[in-house]
């Protein structure tokens, strides 16, 4: 089974964004973050909205008429108390929205309608055979994560991982089968990786993992890994045992690159390449130009260390 990467495996834990598979501080959903998150994201599209509006008629009054469309936009906050919505108001210029109180007299209708529309938006956002997000979904988190890489100076990194000779496994052992290895390969992403990272399958036998603060030697230790977990895992059909792997290519960006979701997935993809044409079932990582690569075999790894530190090797 793969095991949680620890402190030493991976950078120190960045704020956990809101809309990928965690929140930060473990709040719960509903929590101050993903409230704030999410009204900074509807700002961001509101406000392209306008302008696209300003542009196509520049005549048009910046005021309304009284009589003109009006529509009211509604988000259920559980565990969010009055007090609470107030002082965060306030603090963040949000008093044009209004918020209302509800008991359990008048909110279980509302909170049937919010299912129904978050299941309904799971549906859209995530592939039924995996349960991992789908190439939409992920392309809109990686845009949300690179606007915190260019407002905060951080990191991320984006990886994309292919299952070597996974047509073998379906011609081979059938279809079936090939369901039983995807499966398995979104389970270990998932166990593999921390609770703010986000993992999706874009294509039949092919993954993308995005790691925001994580460097790319960071990531490729933690691919290499993975890989090894996976290489690991003996998989049983029609009496016969087999082993799989992947190959796979990461990429990065930190502080004000300007990056963009499909230039850095593309930019995976050549890492994959790469990988794949010198024998597969390895980890590339993409170089900018002019960015000197790391040389692994001059790491010091955490137990040398600690006895390098310490003077003893217990």
């Amino acid at each position: 089974m793969a095991r949680k990467p620890t402190d030493a495996d991976l950078s120190a834990s960045p704020a956990g964004p809101a809309g990928s598979t965690g929140f930060a501080n473990a709040e719960a959903p509903g929590g101050s973050a993903q409230l704030l998150d999410e009204l900074d994201a509807l700002r961001r599209a509101l406000a392209e909205e306008a302008a696209r509006n300003a542009s196509h008629a520049p005549d048009m009054p910046d005021d309304k008429p009284a009589d003109g469309p009006l529509l009211a936009v509604a988000r259920l906050f559980p565990g969010m108390t009055r007090q609470r919505w107030l002082a965060l108001a306030e603090e963040h210029g949000l008093r044009q929205w209004f918020a209302i109180d509800l008991d359990k007299s008048t909110n279980f209708n509302l909170r049937e309608l919010q299912k129904a529309v978050e299941d309904l938006a799971h549906q859209r956002d995530h592939d039924p055979l995996t349960g991992l997000m789908n190439r939409r979904a992920f392309l809109r988190q990686v845009e949300l994560e690179l606007q915190r890489v260019h407002r905060g100076g951080a990191e991320l990194c984006l990886a994309m991982l292919d299952l070597d000779d996974f047509k073998r496994v379906n011609d081979t052992w059938g279809h079936a089968c090939g369901d039983v290895v995807l499966r398995r390969m979104a389970d270990l992403l998932r166990d593999a990786t921390r609770a703010y990272d986000v993992a999706a399958r874009i294509g039949g036998e092919e993954f993308v993992l995005l790691l925001p603060g994580a460097s790319p030697m960071r990531a490729q230790a933690l691919l290499e890994r993975l890989l090894q977990d996976l290489r690991d895992e003996a998989f049983e059909c029609r009496d016969e045992t087999f082993r799989v792997s992947f190959s796979a290519g990461i990429a990065g960006c930190k502080g004000a690159t300007v990056c963009r979701a499909e230039e850095l997935l593309d930019r995976a993809d050549k890492a994959l390449y790469e990988a794949k044409a010198s024998g597969k079932a390895r980890v590339r990582v993409h170089r900018l130009p002019g960015v000197p690569d790391y040389d692994r075999s001059t790491m010091v790894q955490s137990d040398e260390k600690q006895f390098l530190f310490s003077g003893n090797d217990d």
